[in-house]
């Protein structure tokens, strides 16, 4: 059995600041897009659809679901938010015409662009001082942290990956 001799040792104190850190973060982000989500009438996470929806990660509202791991409903009125403001369409998906397949409009192309530029310039604003490395290390810990590390670490609507076959079953049948 092989121990771990260097096993992480924080006091309560540190993993305290951590924990705060953790939960109150998402409260400067909520206040960079304050205007945007005021001003199309969305809730807190219709700001950051448009965001992944741009960027193709999240083209089903079920790959939504599992983003934000919330239930179909939930994002059904997210969306329906997104779609009253004019941001997104729904189409029929061209491999399965029973998928809906999220769009963005050309102001919700816009909109995303300002979300990206709010939130680009709290980062820089907030963490201006500290080192490109240093950032990517607390992004890396950040996802870590919230995947945990039972849960997979792609992207919604990515192939999974291949299930490795024990060398003595492989040509076997």
């Amino acid at each position: 059995m092989v121990r771990r001799t260097n096993r992480l040792k924080l006091s309560w104190e540190e993993i305290g600041l951590l924990c705060e850190g953790l939960s109150l973060s998402s409260r400067p982000m909520g206040i960079a897009v304050k205007d945007i989500t005021e001003e199309f009438s969305l809730r807190p996470r219709g700001a950051w659809i448009t965001v992944l929806v741009a960027a193709e990660q999240v083209l089903f509202p079920q790959d939504l679901a599992r983003v934000f791991r919330i239930g179909r409903s939930l994002i059904t009125a997210e969306l329906n938010r997104l779609a009253e403001a004019g941001l997104i369409t729904y189409a029929p998906n061209a491999a399965d015409g029973r998928r809906a397949e999220l769009k963005l409009t050309r102001l919700g192309d816009e909109v995303q662009r300002r979300v990206k530029s709010e939130l680009s310039k709290l980062v820089l604003q907030r963490l201006g001082s500290y080192r490109r490395d240093d950032i990517l290390l607390c992004t890396r810990m950040l996802r870590d942290f919230r995947l945990g590390s039972s849960e997979p670490l792609e992207l919604p609507g990515a192939k999974p990956p291949r299930k490795k076959v024990p060398r003595s079953r492989r040509g076997s049948s």
